[in-house]
C-alpha cells in the first residue's frame, strides 16, 4: 500500500482543494500565532465551510494546536471543525486524556526526535493518543514544527510501536522516497517543503510530493 500523506499548513479553501485533487488524505490547519501558516478563528472556519461544500471526498482535516490544553482549545475546535487534533507541544498525558474526553476526536501526539532516546517516551501514548507523529527536535524558543530541520532517518527504520505514525520534518520531492524507504515510513507530513516561500503553499510542489510519496 502506498504511503498516505498530510500537508500541513494550508491556509486557502484553494489550498484545500488541490491537496485533495493531489490525493492528500489529510490537511492541517495551523493554529499557532508564531507561525506563519497561522489562521485565526475566521481563517479555520472558513476552509470547514469549504470541506463541508466538496463532500464525501475530502481530505481529513486536522487542527494543530501548541499547548493550549481545557476550555481554551474549544473555541478554536467549534470554529475549525476537525477531523482530528494534532498536539504539537508538550502537552501531557493528563492534557490528552482531558481533550479527548472533553471532545471525542482522535489525536495525533507530534514526538520530537533527535536520538533514538527520544522513542523511549512512544509507549506512554499508546492508550491515549491515536496517531504519532515524528519530527525534528528545535531549539528551546523556535517553532515547534514546519521549520524544515530533518532528523536521522535510520533512528526510525527498527521501531515497533504500537501506534500507527507519520513522519515529518525537512521533507520535499526530492527526497520523501528516501525517507519513506529508510525510515519504513507508512505516513509522511510535510509544510514547508511544498511552499514557494514561508506560508505559501505551492500547487506543483504539492502534486509532486505525493507523486514521489506514493511511488516511492
Amino acid at each position: 500500500m502506498a504511503p498516505e500523506v498530510k500537508i500541513c499548513g494550508i491556509s486557502t479553501a484553494n489550498d484545500y482543494i488541490i491537496c485533495r485533487d493531489a490525493g492528500a488524505r489529510w490537511t492541517g490547519m495551523v493554529y499557532y500565532p508564531g507561525s506563519s501558516r497561522h489562521l485565526d478563528l475566521a481563517g479555520l472556519a472558513a476552509l470547514a465551510d469549504c470541506a463541508d461544500s466538496i463532500g464525501s471526498d475530502a481530505p481529513e482535516r486536522v487542527l494543530l494546536s501548541v499547548d493550549i490544553v481545557g476550555e481554551k482549545l474549544m473555541p478554536i475546535i467549534e470554529a475549525a471543525r476537525p477531523d482530528m487534533l494534532q498536539l504539537h507541544g508538550k502537552e501531557t498525558c493528563q492534557d490528552v486524556a482531558d481533550i479527548k474526553a472533553r471532545t471525542g476526536l482522535p489525536v495525533i501526539k507530534a514526538i520530537a526526535v533527535e536520538t533514538a532516546a527520544d522513542l523511549d517516551q512512544c509507549a506512554k501514548w499508546d492508550n491515549l493518543a491515536d496517531w504519532l507523529l515524528f519530527d525534528a527536535k528545535v531549539k528551546a524558543g523556535s517553532q515547534p514544527g514546519g521549520t524544515g530541520h530533518q532528523f536521522d532517518w535510520t533512528i526510525l527504520a527498527n521501531y515497533r510501536g504500537q501506534l500507527p505514525w507519520m513522519l515529518a520534518g525537512g521533507l520535499d520531492r526530492h527526497n520523501v522516497a528516501s525517507a519513506i524507504k529508510i525510515s519504513a515510513a507508512k505516513a509522511v507530513d510535510v509544510s514547508s517543503g511544498v511552499e514557494s516561500y514561508p506560508g505559501k503553499k505551492d500547487a506543483e510542489q504539492i502534486h509532486a510530493f505525493i507523486r514521489a510519496a506514493q511511488l516511492g
